[in-house]
């Protein structure tokens, strides 16, 4: 019998996003029967991705361009059905949705109406199908690492039990023996084939050997975005081979390429100098404190070095181990953006001329050392991609006569010459990889770190970017690099295997502030009552009684008694939080002192009106959960379901706005884009630099947002159900008439 749960047809499918005059879809033609299992398959750069989303019915909605065709899942629209399809994205950290890892994978169960009851065991299951199930459900998803939230990405999807389930690349960067568990998880999800259970599986992956046993089907696209092969995986493979091979797939038991003879002269070998010590580190440790919003906070070694590096001219050091197991974080701390235990142990250039790279300026350690991150679209900054290329050398002062043309012979050398003037940004996840590289590479640094720089690449693009890199080698460049390629690995000279930090298992008792202890909806009422407060205070004197009211409040508020260690950073947090506001009451007061002829009690009452605004908010709205919010919002008070959602992803993405700050800061600093002491000016241009970059990330972070929460469902969801409950407990009302004693005073004074 002929099941028809997951039956998809594409017709005459082409996409041309905006700001590419080439499609990168072509007129796909496709139909998929229920229960089939395809392996997607193509070179970098050939539209899969994107034929992905177009199968979850977003193109055109979420993502602009130009559509053409049409795309069905069992007779209608794929996004007309929630849960109906689910989608792990290229880049899954863009397809978090919560704040913690319960809710996280829940959220698909959420939109689709599972009764609360039953959604612990599906998402505990969830989790152990990826390996992640010893993480405590309130882990907030900031803390994992790049392997844990692809798995996690995985896990929210086989929670929901979608017929469609599309995955681009699932196990790019996860080590071997977590890759074998992933993909058995999806076996296990795609094993029934009954008419009422079929699941259709869409995979997206580079290589396709181990993915043979699991699928049925093989598609290839061309890179113009046609479909040129689709059959039987071992028929297509037998009879096709040949032709796969030399459109760079990589075809089960075929060596790896030999890399591409990459001119050295493009590399500017004349700033490389082969006798020079390049970068050292003893033994070091790096700590990552975790803080979740009930004011607890958890420090742990996020990972560690345990023997000696030395990374000399012309080598190539592999750092290799688990998933999770700290790698990317080694990188970074060697790169001076983490600290490191004991301090200074990391040390770049020449003795005795050595330094702490966290100590240099951002021209000098532009100079010193480039670094691929892990997610590549961390360090774009240019607007087209040819500029991305020469952002450093522009940077550093030199001409721009001698590094064009070295920049676009690079381009050439790595396949993206026909994306000179595009938008870095635009590219696929493997074209972002190669101009990351390209852009670290053409100044001509001493030092490269690279975090698994050939990812998402195809036989010919990975063959380019290893010959760049063997050539930068031959010009005297050391390259450090965290991998899980084994052809990769057997060219290091030097291999450091990296284990995984051993974790407590059980957080140790920790005491949270009162306000922490508090439900969203107290909090949030709380910090608005102190509006009202300020602006019916009549005079200096009535503000400065109301704000030393405040003040007790908030020392009683932040107070953490009980048994346990005390909760650490209070005081910075609603110090960060206030310092703007207090900026503010001096401006404002200023201004009204000048306007009103000199009158200091105008000043005062105007600049404590604003003080006595701001201070609540600063103390309580950092311990506001989003996703907590967002439950009472629509549980007690009976808002819509959809904007409460969106309102609460949103403001869960604002919290991560600091982080994302820092990145950006990094990837500038290590541009070469940082402040200059001796030129002023260079702090207003590098805050409106990160503002702007904030922006761009911010907005293009809502709509990969917008993607992942749409393809699990939220869009189409009709009748919602919710991961937690919304109590509204005593300690709420007296938080809420403690608050409202401010106002109390300011109007009875009035």
């Amino acid at each position: 019998m002929v099941g028809t749960r997951g039956r998809v047809e594409v017709s005459g499918l082409t996409w041309r996003p905006f700001g590419r005059r080439e499609p990168v879809l072509r007129g796909v033609d496709l139909t998929l029967e229920p229960g089939e299992r395809v392996l997607l398959v193509g070179p970098s750069g050939s539209g899969k991705s994107t034929l992905l989303r177009a199968l979850t019915g977003l193109l055109g909605s979420v993502e602009a361009g130009e559509l053409g065709g049409a795309v069905t899942l069992d007779g209608a629209a794929p996004g007309s059905r929630p849960g109906a399809v689910g989608l792990v994205l290229q880049e899954p950290g863009a397809g978090v949705v919560a704040a913690t890892v319960g809710r996280d994978v829940a959220f698909g169960l959420e939109n689709t109406g599972v009764e609360r009851s039953a959604m612990p065991g599906r998402v505990a299951a969830a989790l152990r199908a990826v390996e992640l199930g010893d993480l405590p459900l309130d882990t907030p998803t900031s803390a994992l690492s790049g392997g844990q939230t692809q798995r996690l990405a995985l896990a929210g999807t086989l929670a929901l039990d979608p017929a469609l389930i599309l995955l681009d690349e699932p196990t790019a960067m996860l080590d071997p023996g977590c890759a074998a568990e992933v993909r058995e998880a999806v076996a296990a999800l795609t094993a029934d084939k009954g008419p009422d259970a079929a699941r259709t599986l869409v995979v997206v992956e580079h290589v396709l050997g181990p993915w043979l046993e699991l699928v049925d089907r093989l598609v290839v696209l061309s890179s113009d975005g046609e479909v040129v092969a689709d059959g039987p995986v071992h028929d297509v493979l037998a009879e096709r081979r040949e032709e796969l091979l030399a459109m760079g797939l990589w075809v089960p038991g075929a060596p790896a390429p030999e890399p591409l003879a990459v001119d050295a002269t493009l590399l500017d070998p004349a700033h490389l100098d082969p006798t020079r010590s390049t970068m050292a580190a003893a033994p070091f440790s790096v700590e990552r404190t975790t803080r979740r919003l009930d004011g607890t906070t958890r420090t742990e070694r996020a990972a560690a070095l345990d023997d000696a590096l030395d990374a000399r001219p012309g080598t190539l050091t592999a750092l290799v181990g688990p998933s999770g197991a700290g790698k990317s974080t080694l990188l970074s701390a060697l790169a001076g953006f983490l600290t490191s235990t004991p301090a200074d142990a990391v040390r770049v250039g020449a003795d005795p001329g050595s330094a702490d790279p966290a100590s240099l300026d951002a021209r000098t350690l532009a100079g010193a050392v480039a670094w691929v991150p892990q997610w590549a679209s961390s360090t774009m900054v240019a607007r087209t991609v040819l500029d991305e290329v020469l952002v450093t050398a522009r940077a550093l002062g030199r001409d721009d006569t001698a590094e064009v043309p070295r920049a676009r012979a690079l381009l050439g050398a790595l396949g993206l010459s026909h994306l000179e003037r595009a938008d870095p940004r635009e590219l696929s996840g493997g074209e972002q990889r190669r101009l990351a590289v390209a852009a670290a590479l053409h100044h001509g640094p001493p030092v490269l770190l690279a975090d698994e720089p050939t990812v998402g690449q195809d036989r010919h693009t990975w063959a380019a970017v290893v010959g760049l890199v063997a050539a930068y080698r031959r010009a005297g460049g050391a390259v450090v690099a965290a991998t899980h390629d084994a052809a990769v690995v057997a060219r290091a000279e030097v291999v450091h295997q990296v284990t995984a930090p051993t974790r407590p298992a059980a957080l140790p008792p920790a005491r949270s502030p009162l306000v922490a202890r508090c439900g969203p909806l107290a909090l949030l009422t709380g910090a608005l009552l102190g509006i009202p407060a300020g602006v019916l205070s009549p005079h200096w004197s009535t503000s400065l009684a109301v704000l030393t009211v405040q003040v007790v409040l908030a020392v009683v508020g932040l107070s953490a008694p009980g048994a346990g260690a005390p909760p650490a950073g209070r005081l910075r947090t609603v110090a960060l939080r206030t310092a703007p506001g207090l900026l503010a009451a001096l401006s404002v007061g200023w201004s009204t002192w000048w306007l009103a002829g000199h009158d200091v009690d105008a000043a005062l009452t105007v600049s404590l009106r604003v003080l006595v605004i701001v201070v609540p908010s600063a103390v309580l709205v950092p311990w506001v959960d989003p996703d907590r919010l967002g439950d009472h919002l629509a549980q007690r008070l009976g808002l819509p379901d959809r904007p409460v959602v969106a309102v609460a992803a949103a403001l869960q993405r604002v919290h991560t706005f600091g982080a994302v700050w820092s990145e950006i800061g990094r990837a500038r600093r290590v541009r070469g884009l940082g402040v200059s002491a001796r030129h002023p000016a260079t702090v207003l241009a590098h805050v409106s630099a990160l503002t702007m970059g904030l922006l761009v990330r911010t907005l293009r972070a809502a709509a990969e947002l917008a993607v992942a929460m749409d393809a699990r469902g939220f869009a189409t969801a009709q009748r919602r159900s919710w991961w937690a409950p919304a109590p509204w407990r005593a300690r709420d009302t007296l938080l809420v008439a403690l608050a409202a004693l401010p106002l109390v005073a300011a109007v009875t004074v009035r």
